[in-house]
């Protein structure tokens, strides 16, 4: 990696390729580990225990009342970034190494995001800019005497809009050849925000619940984390993982995972040394063109191969293969946050978490110095290499085993142990495959 940000938010800048073992080891490990796992469920987990889990243990709602009092700053924080990158791209200021706002969305929300709400919880619910520009039109509507908007009811179409949401954004981020310019950061902002504040101004803020790709992609991953919050407020402790049984077993949701799965797929395969010799190299609209037919190829793959292990599943158990995908697709959350933190954490904690904290004091590139970070310089030895590839190891075959271990939760929940690991062979193949292929493009970047 270089400092210069333009290679910063290219494609497949969060891999590294120098594994410190041969590929074949970290290959066969993963299998291994997958393997030894499911074999393992099928002796120790005899019953579903993760439902029981996953309401946790209540801290009170003292705690919960403190957290709402923070809320207000971190909102108008929050609020004051959004603004500051949006402002940032469309100033018109001369580029140099100003790129606050490409930063800002592809690896601060991106990136940083998804992994804070793996361990935290849903804390974008709160840091949301457009659930606190919904919150402001309402109460200035209510000031004004107008009707309030029904905010109970589901949307049209459910969640299909966030998976559409996620869509058009990773296709801006991985496929449009001048997505990390300013320019275009700016006007997707502004689009982006139409589309959320206008949403809102029809259906209220549960149009941000489920029309949000970023909200619901980063609920979802919420529901991995050790803490929440429950419907009187209360803070609550739970064993990880256990939330992802209230993950509602919905296709839309499921659309959801897949197209967040298929992109980094994608994002590690455009970033890795094999793309160029498949398609050779092009420029300006060519590149989109040819960046959106792999996108998508490689999103019906990663889709048509969870189809293919759901049929098998399906035809073991009686049931369709429709019933089974939409009743496993809370164990694609952990692969999701697995393949994000192996791609993105050296993105995250060098080059391009340092610079954006480095912009967020000089984010017009004129010289300011806001909170003192302006002067400061790219550590590329923060963190090893050989770190670097044992996290993404690491993160790729926990996720993997976290995925096994909460189908099998879920498959014992109507069967016994020993039928349930029978069963969900076919979808071992698939995690093993996903596991592999996540290494071997990382390994190829």
């Amino acid at each position: 990696m270089t400092a210069d940000l333009g290679s910063v938010l290219a494609h497949g800048v969060g891999a590294r390729g120098d594994l410190p073992l041969p590929f074949y080891l970290f290959g066969i490990g993963a299998a291994v580990a997958l393997m030894a796992t499911f074999i393992s469920l099928s002796f120790f987990w005899h019953r579903a225990w993760l439902p029981g889990a996953a309401t946790g243990r209540s801290f009170g709602t003292t705690a919960g009342r403190a957290l709402d009092v923070m809320a207000i700053p971190a909102r108008l924080a929050s609020l004051a970034v959004f603004v500051l990158a949006l402002a940032s791209s469309v100033s018109g200021a001369a580029v140099g190494s100003q790129r606050f706002g490409p930063l800002t969305v592809y690896v601060a929300l991106w990136v940083g995001m998804a992994m804070v709400s793996a361990v935290f919880g849903d804390v974008w619910r709160v840091l949301n800019p457009f659930e606190t520009i919904a919150a402001a039109i309402e109460w200035t509507a209510g000031k004004l005497g107008l009707p309030q908007l029904d905010d109970t009811d589901e949307i049209p179409g459910g969640y299909w809009p966030a998976a559409v949401a996620l869509f058009w954004f990773l296709l801006f981020e991985l496929c449009y050849h001048e997505g990390t310019t300013n320019e275009a950061v700016g006007g997707a902002m502004i689009a982006y925000t139409v589309g959320m504040v206008g949403g809102s101004a029809v259906y209220g803020r549960r149009w941000l619940r489920q029309a949000d790709g970023f909200g619901v992609l980063f609920s979802l991953l919420a529901k991995m984390a050790p803490i929440y919050r429950d419907s009187i407020g209360a803070i609550r402790l739970r064993p990880p993982l256990s939330g992802l049984t209230t993950v509602a077993p919905r296709i839309d949701l499921l659309a959801v995972l897949l197209v967040v799965l298929g992109g980094t797929t994608f994002d590690s395969l455009a970033g890795s040394t094999l793309w160029p010799d498949l398609v050779g190299t092009h420029r300006g609209w060519t590149a989109t063109g040819i960046n959106t037919a792999g996108m998508i190829i490689v999103m019906a793959i990663m889709a048509f191969l969870y189809y293919l292990g759901s049929l098998a599943v399906g035809w073991f158990t009686e049931q369709s293969a429709t019933e089974v995908a939409r009743r496993f697709a809370h164990s694609l959350v952990p692969i999701v946050l697995g393949y994000t933190v192996a791609h993105y954490f050296s993105l995250l904690v060098l080059d391009g978490g340092q610079n954006f904290l480095r912009l967020l004091s000089n984010p017009f590139d004129r010289g300011s110095n806001w909170f003192g970070t302006a002067d400061w310089a790219v550590n590329f030895f923060l963190v090893s290499t050989d770190a670097i590839a044992w996290v993404q190891f690491l993160a790729i075959v926990l996720g993997h085993i976290a995925a096994v271990l909460v189908a099998h939760d879920r498959a014992v929940e109507t069967s016994d142990a020993s039928e349930a690991t029978w069963t969900q062979r076919p979808m071992l193949l698939v995690m093993v495959f996903y596991s592999v292929v996540g290494l071997w493009l990382l390994q190829k970047a």
